[in-house]
């Protein structure tokens, strides 16, 4: 869809205006809670890792849809074609990060708490531009106080409204996180909170999704995806939190600590 037209005719399409607007304010907003010596360094880790999400969302959707890539193999790099997977970005920008720390030698977990509101609104303003561009829409239900929204062809109904959901419940997902966080949380605990929350609701998500998609064995591949990633986040929380034992006394005194 074409947000606007700049002099001489070139068309301004929403959806990379949209995640271009996500993303800077991604950035900006992991600059102004970063310490001042850190902020650069986070900075830099940030464009790293929103190239590697790109590169690697672009190269699943071609994976997904290799009969015809395979046919096509140079539109495999023309990005304004169209054509990203939530599943490759997430691959790609967790392969960024371990890639930028190995190079600058920096504890990874500390910097993937520190990227979780880039994270955070670049999820946010994907959801937001799959609903302008008739990606990822819900189920047309009657009834009549939804929205219409866009599927591919530009056909307007009332729908189950995914892509606001899931914008909302990413914002309502980092909200909790923050509200609910330790007072010194372990290096990557909220990262490792947020990938499981994520992980459940893209689950959720898909389930909830009617356009169409590759599949196997009757689900969607993004299905599949989201619960592997949801079972790696669970073990990788599960590996970060901290054990040790405690009495019934100090365990009640931790948690109302918490509260």
């Amino acid at each position: 869809m074409i947000a606007f037209t700049l002099p001489g005719g070139l068309p301004i399409y929403s959806f990379p205006l949209l995640l271009g607007i996500g993303s800077s304010l991604g950035l900006a907003w992991v600059a102004s809670r970063a310490r001042l010596r850190l902020a650069q360094s986070q900075l830099d880790a940030g464009l790293v890792v929103l190239f590697a999400s790109l590169v690697g969302s672009r190269l699943s959707f071609a994976a997904a849809h290799w009969p015809y890539f395979r046919s096509h193999p140079l539109e495999i790099v023309l990005l304004p074609l169209g054509g990203l997977a939530w599943p490759g970005a997430v691959l790609g920008a967790l392969g960024g990060l371990q890639i930028y720390t190995a190079l600058k030698r920096q504890p990874p977990l500390k910097l993937a708490d520190a990227l979780l509101p880039l994270a955070t609104a670049i999820t946010v303003s994907a959801w937001l531009a799959c609903w302008l561009d008739g990606i990822a829409y819900g189920p047309v239900l009657s009834l009549r106080w939804l929205v219409p929204a866009r599927d591919e062809w530009g056909a307007l109904a009332p729908r189950l409204p995914v892509q606001f959901l899931g914008a909302i419940l990413t914002l309502g997902l980092f909200w909790l996180l923050e509200l609910r966080q330790p007072r010194e949380p372990s290096p990557g605990l909220l990262a490792a909170r947020w990938f499981l929350g994520f992980s459940l609701l893209m689950l959720v998500l898909s389930l909830l999704r009617a356009d169409p998609a590759p599949v196997w064995l009757g689900l969607r591949l993004e299905t599949w995806a989201a619960m592997i990633f949801l079972s790696i986040a669970g073990l990788a929380l599960r590996k970060i939190t901290p054990h040790r034992s405690q009495s019934p006394v100090e365990s009640v005194q931790s948690f109302g600590s918490d509260q």
